[in-house]
């Protein structure tokens, strides 16, 4: 299938999740993919190996992130890892800046050149423990309007790393197993939406969005 074709069956499947993506995006975000599964044969930056599952499992999982409804301008994805979601929410939302903190250093300088490679703009990366971040670095104190995180640990345990993080009033989005709880309260922010979603084969499952909004 040409580059055009499978942005193009991305791009319906996006809109199968709600998802509004332009054909040029898809396009960049299926590159970042394909760099980061290259780099996954020196780096370890996911489990999952085909290529296929991939595209569900974290470009289309990624872009579940429409379903909240928001329209973020500061994005911090918390424990990025592979880079996933964080550049999913960049190709919905061109206009935001989106920050991917990693404490792996060389999971960060990995995901940064596949951002090269995928000339997938308004991203950046940063090599930071989460739980040092408000202290070393005091410009990142509630400088974030949304942040996300996917895979990192218990929804209370990352609430406490985002939290001096995030700004008041702004939106904290995990993402949650099917069978996982959902609170209404973690810590200073208050759920706002449960959202269960099923991704397709061939990695189909179903998986649920939490939306939680602090305190103003």
């Amino acid at each position: 299938m040409s580059e055009p074709d499978e942005a193009a069956q991305l791009v319906e499947q996006a809109g199968q999740l709600g998802a509004q993506l332009a054909p040029e995006r898809a396009a960049a975000l299926l590159r970042y993919l394909d760099a980061m599964l290259r780099t996954n044969e020196q780096v370890n930056l996911t489990a999952v190996r085909d290529r296929a599952a991939a595209v569900v499992l974290h470009v289309l999982d990624s872009l579940a992130f429409a379903t909240t409804g928001l329209h973020p301008q500061h994005v911090l994805d918390l424990g990025s890892g592979n880079g996933f979601p964080g550049v999913g929410i960049a190709a919905l939302h061109p206009g935001a800046s989106v920050v991917l903190m990693d404490r792996t250093g060389k999971k960060v300088r990995a995901i940064g050149a596949c951002l090269v490679t995928a000339h997938l703009d308004g991203v950046e990366t940063l090599h930071l423990d989460a739980a040092q971040a408000p202290s070393l670095r005091r410009d990142l104190r509630h400088a974030f309007d949304v942040v996300v995180a996917r895979a990192v640990g218990r929804s209370a345990d990352v609430e406490l790393l985002a939290e001096p993080l995030l700004r008041p009033g702004g939106n904290l989005v995990l993402w949650l197993d099917a069978d996982a709880e959902v609170p209404e309260r973690l810590g200073h922010c208050r759920l706002v939406h449960r959202h269960a979603y099923d991704l397709p084969a061939p990695a189909a499952r179903r998986r649920i969005l939490g939306h939680w909004r602090k305190r103003a």
